[in-house]
């Protein structure tokens, strides 16, 4: 079994390394100076529907409530607070556990947004690709292509300004260990749903 140590992301300390607040490059026009455009100077999707975040970011463990994490195959399992994080973020640590994964959650700081991922996907990444979850624009971001070794993460734009991050590490014995992204999406779309409803 590997050991691992789960921090912030490979993608997202990349995303915010060199990154101003204002979620775009320098010079970069804003979204308000495009009111009619579908997508962001960095050819971002926009988001037509954006989420408040703030329940969320009081209680990041609780963006996945414990019925959705025994649906998800991590019965038992109790989100820790992620302090490692550039934001307020939460860890479901169950290597240790018969799932053999942990999945986890960023909601990146003001101003660090899906434009800032789309910016770096040619310099930065050699795996993007564009998705949705719930109806939101997303992207798989990797700096380092580690799916063949359980990983992954994507990004999801909850608004023209934020984005949060979804990670999966998973190992051989996880039913998401062939397509750990397929798992990371799955655990977005938990995280969406209850981030959507209040994060209640």
């Amino acid at each position: 079994m590997r050991i691992r140590t789960i921090v912030a992301g490979t993608a997202a300390l990349v995303l915010l390394a060199g990154c101003g607040t204002n979620g775009g490059t320098s010079g970069t026009p804003t979204t308000a100076s495009q009111p009619t455009s579908t997508s962001n100077s960095a050819g971002a999707p926009k988001v037509s529907n954006p989420v408040d975040v703030k329940v969320a970011e009081a209680a990041p463990c609780g963006v996945v409530t414990a019925a959705q994490l025994q649906t998800y195959g991590l019965s038992g399992v109790e989100g820790s607070l992620n302090t490692t994080s550039a934001g307020a973020g939460c860890l479901w640590p169950g290597t240790f556990t018969p799932a053999a994964m942990s999945p986890g959650m960023i909601i990146l700081p003001d101003g660090t947004n899906l434009e800032s991922i789309y910016a770096k996907k040619d310099s930065t990444y050699p795996v993007f690709e564009p998705l949705e979850v719930q109806g939101y624009p997303a992207a798989i971001a990797l700096v380092v292509d580690e799916r063949k070794s359980g990983d992954c993460e994507l990004f999801v734009g909850v608004s023209d300004e934020r984005a949060i991050m979804f990670s999966l590490q998973s190992e051989e014995k996880s039913k998401y260990y062939a397509d750990p992204c397929a798992g990371a999406t799955e655990f977005a779309n938990l995280g969406m749903t209850t981030i959507k409803a209040g994060a209640k």
